[in-house]
């Protein structure tokens, strides 16, 4: 099989798996995928968009008993936690680290990757710090046609360092709160939100995967 074929059963693949038509095809696993597209199966998990003033969009989900609402944050952050979030103090150098190795613990089969205002924010904050990187650069090169949109980007256990790599660009560069970066998936009631001045809000709507994203704490403080 040659690698055109290869890759479009890969992208059949995920299109079947995660009833996601794949809008944008990359070179590697990091698709962009249609917007309306993903928040109809992200709404199948509890998840909705919140307006933030005119030009912002937040994810969030239903405060039931269930939900478990985390703030980590460094000491400068002026960041405000959600309500009857547990706040937990973390060094900022050290949160694209524990992001990853939340997203590595739950054993996610792929995320999203959704900015809170539209992608051209992101791209121009992160620009010089991720110049040499060769897997965001392939992004990049490929994102001329998404920089106007929110379409998010579709990324699989591979790519997770490259967010780990974004995460670090994005609080040592970013300087505005439409900068900001969202984590979620199609798989689990799960919502990350990177505050660009040191700050990540977690949502979680299953119990058991609460507790999952605790010991990942515990065993990274």
């Amino acid at each position: 099989m040659d690698a055109e074929s290869c890759r479009t059963r890969v992208t059949r693949y995920i299109t079947d798996q995660t009833g996601i038509r794949l809008k944008h095809h990359l070179e590697h696993l990091v698709e962009f995928v249609d917007y309306d597209e993903a928040m109809g199966a992200l709404r199948e998990q509890g998840l909705r968009e919140v307006p933030d003033g005119e030009d912002l969009i937040g994810l969030a989900m239903d405060d039931t008993d269930d939900v478990v609402h985390l703030h980590l944050a460094f000491a400068e952050s002026s960041c405000p936690p959600h309500k009857g979030a547990e706040v937990v103090p973390v060094d900022k150098a050290r949160l694209p680290d524990i992001v990853e190795h939340l997203l590595h613990k739950l054993h996610l089969s792929q995320v999203l990757l959704i900015p809170v205002a539209k992608w051209r924010k992101v791209f121009d904050a992160v620009a010089f710090s991720m110049a040499d990187n060769e897997d965001w650069q392939v992004v990049d090169t490929a994102a001329t046609v998404v920089l106007n949109t929110r379409d998010p980007l579709l990324c699989e256990p591979a790519d997770f360092h490259t967010i780990n790599a974004l995460i670090k660009a994005l609080l040592n560069d970013a300087e505005n709160p439409d900068q900001g970066l969202m984590v979620t998936t199609t798989t689990a009631p799960v919502i990350v939100t990177l505050i660009p001045d040191g700050a990540v809000r977690i949502s979680i709507g299953d119990p058991v995967l609460a507790d999952e994203i605790m010991e990942t704490f515990g065993s990274t403080r």
